[in-house]
């Protein structure tokens, strides 16, 4: 041992020489004995009554306890003290060690044998650390518990445990969100009751995605219902925990009603404006853009702004992003709305209605910004700005699309040496061939190269995403997403990647290796005699107009004898507006072949309509942005225009699919229209695996 141990030790023995052989092996193992010896049942529960003991050596004779009496001395004392029986050779074939065991020897050990009670003292007194501190950690456990009971009672938050469904807690908080009285009052009440019916799928989901992701998911817009039927909007979070050591979800609610107080009004404003600048936040200015993104964006970026922060410190940085906020507000219509972006960016949304001229705007700001003298911390300054323009109108892309198009435009004016304007234009011929001379952007040969070593080197893989039906768990659908790993070993969409990819005319061999890989997994599933689900995979507009694609596709059906009607396919709804003609015999050969059409990224747009008409295909996929659109705005023409499309669709039996669906507020907006198709994180995250249950969320 590295230091000496001191240890308080009972023999109970009276045999003299055994009883000093026991002490000199122990002192000559560097151990320090704080020693008591007797061979009197009295004096024995004295010592374990009144003195502290570390272990007990018990050698088995007449006249001295048994086993049984020195066990129910230490019970009695209540103490935990290890109890040894000393086995002499005369003895050892009489005393089993199963016996010894068995009438309640924690160990025994030889007494010729000196290795032997080192060993076992060593191991007992381990053992009997172990249990100390177990018992210390169970005190403290226990305190520990009862001041989170104490937490929990006083806490101003909503706080409620939910065991199979059931209220197992609620603290007060809790009880007056809901206007419950006393905690009885919940006993037997489960929590799908606190949320009116066209709600309770949207919960069960989220708490579903808790339990199988086994962390706590981020907070969700639902309806809460108070025990006098009141309803009101909540932010409910939920996360797996542990309570009487049962499993449960831990439920946390938070009051949404807006305007509740001057406390939430000003923190509203908060979010709503920067606080360096004035101009608004980021988070709000991309939610307003993500509704009515129908105008420009202008993505102003400052030329000196890091020389700025580390010649003259973070103080001069806010006062100059102050200033230049200030010179722009000024030049604004009143229905323009600008945000500080980032560090050295300013954006600006100029929509449909408003007055301003983008490209006039512009040029405004960067000649002022280039005039102005800038007067910081006793300096005077000048610098220069680029601005970027991407016109948005009659775009359906995202709030982040549409900025990075700005921003691509931003960065083009910056290449030409700054101090200057680019208006950012969508390339006319997506398919451009390097062969034809065409010039090719650092950022798309990188990515041209990696998808090269993607396809040589096996980079590429499948992730799986459940379309979930709500009326029959008999219906298993997925859609399949192509991921891309780089060098560096991280996965990556297809998203941004798949665009170029398009443009070089490369995207139709992608497609392809898509195809053959879901038609592998759809195989593994029927060698297993099970059921294969229905897949829904994308294909690009160069597959479209690769006439040779569907020869291909009819051969790789008879080669794997696959089912076609396991395939879907998907065609954006402006690629198959733009490439009508190659759509629509692709879906006349499709249907004879077996396989379903899907318009995807569709609604929204003044011909939607009658694109489904003229098409029929067996799905449309609604745009994510027409769904929050829905979900945000109040504007009465946009519903209509949604039933009127929802029953068009009806009406030529064409089912509809809600993609990308996040919130419950979201799925609510496109409940009411009898969309029972449901794809999105709110549902289920993509993954490698096709064994998602689609019974959960059936009837």
């Amino acid at each position: 041992m590295s230091e000496p141990s001191v240890i308080n030790l009972l023999i109970v023995d009276r045999s003299r020489s055994d009883i000093d052989h026991i002490v000199k092996t122990l002192r000559g193992d560097d151990y320090q004995l704080e020693l008591t010896e007797t061979n009197q049942v009295e004096e024995a529960r004295s010592t374990i009554d009144y003195q502290p003991l570390d272990i007990i050596l018990l050698r088995l004779a007449d006249e001295l306890p048994t086993i049984a009496e020195m066990r129910l001395m230490v019970a009695e004392a209540q103490q935990d003290i290890p109890l040894v029986v000393v086995v002499d050779d005369e003895h050892r074939q009489e005393l089993r060690p199963s016996r010894l065991l068995e009438e309640g020897a924690d160990n025994y050990f030889y007494l010729d044998d000196a290795d032997h009670l080192v060993a076992v003292l060593r191991k007992e007194l381990r053992h009997l650390q172990d249990r100390k501190r177990e018992k210390s950690f169970e005190v403290r456990f226990k305190e520990g518990e009862i001041r989170s009971q104490a937490l929990l009672e006083n806490i101003q938050e909503a706080i409620a445990y939910i065991h199979e469904g059931v209220h197992a807690y609620a603290n007060a908080a809790y009880l007056r969100l809901f206007s419950y009285e006393r905690k009885e009052d919940l006993a037997n009440i489960q929590l799908v009751h606190m949320v009116p019916p066209g709600y309770r799928d949207a919960l069960k989901s989220v708490l579903r995605r808790s339990i199988r992701s086994g962390k706590a998911i981020e907070p969700v817009e639902l309806v809460g219902v108070r025990s006098n039927g009141q309803t009101f909007p909540i932010l409910l979070e939920c996360a797996p925990t542990r309570m009487n050591d049962e499993p449960c979800t831990q439920i946390l609610v938070r009051d949404a009603t807006p305007e509740k107080s001057p406390y939430n009004q000003q923190l509203e404003e908060m979010l709503k404006f920067d606080e360096v600048t004035g101009l608004y936040s980021r988070r709000f200015f991309l939610e307003s853009v993500e509704i009515e993104h129908e105008g420009s964006v202008l993505y102003v970026l400052f030329t000196d702004y890091s020389t700025i922060r580390h010649s003259m410190g973070f103080e001069a940085i806010s006062q100059f992003m102050r200033d230049a906020a200030g010179l722009i507000k000024r030049m604004l219509d009143p229905d323009d709305m600008a945000a500080y972006f980032a560090s050295e960016v300013i954006v600006i949304y100029a929509p449909t209605r408003s007055s301003t001229d983008p490209l006039t705007l512009a040029e405004h700001i960067r000649a002022t910004i280039a005039s102005h003298n800038f007067k910081i911390s006793g300096k005077l300054f000048t610098t220069t700005c680029c601005v970027g323009i991407y016109d948005a109108r009659e775009s359906h892309e995202t709030a982040l699309q549409i900025l990075s198009h700005a921003d691509r435009a931003c960065e083009t004016a910056r290449q030409k040496g700054g101090n200057q304007v680019d208006v950012y234009t969508p390339p006319k011929d997506e398919h451009i061939s390097e062969r034809d001379g065409g010039a090719i952007s650092e950022q798309d040969e990188a990515t041209i190269r990696l998808i090269r070593e993607a396809l040589t080197k096996g980079r590429f893989s499948l992730n799986y995403q459940p379309i979930v039906s709500f009326e029959s768990a008999e219906e298993a659908r997925y859609k399949v997403y192509l991921r891309i790993t780089d060098d560096a070993g991280d996965r990556q969409s297809m998203d941004k990647l798949g665009n170029v990819a398009v443009r070089y005319g490369m995207m139709s061999t992608l497609d392809k290796w898509t195809i053959i890989r879901g038609m592998a997994a759809l195989i593994e599933i029927q060698k297993k005699g099970d059921n294969p689900p229905i897949l829904f995979i994308r294909l690009s507009r160069n597959s479209l107009a690769d006439k040779d694609f569907f020869d291909w596709l009819v051969k790789r059906f008879k080669e794997n004898r696959l089912t076609p009607q396991f395939l879907v396919f998907e065609i954006k709804e402006d690629d198959a507006e733009e490439g009508f003609e190659e759509t629509r015999l692709l879906q006349v050969r499709l249907r004879e072949l077996g396989c379903g059409l899907a318009l995807s990224h569709f609604g929204g747009k003044p011909h939607s309509e009658r694109l489904l008409a003229e098409l029929t295909p067996d799905y449309i996929k609604l745009d994510g942005s027409l769904i929050e659109r829905l979900a945000k705005a109040k504007d009465e023409n946009s519903r209509q225009a949604m039933a009127q499309l929802a029953q068009r669709a009806h009406e030529l039996n064409t089912r509809v699919v809600a993609a990308g669906v996040m919130t419950a507020p979201q799925m609510a907006s496109i409940w009411q229209f009898g969309v029972t198709l449901v794809q999105g994180n709110m549902v289920a995250e993509a993954s490698e695996h096709l064994d998602f249950d689609f019974r959960q969320y059936a009837g």
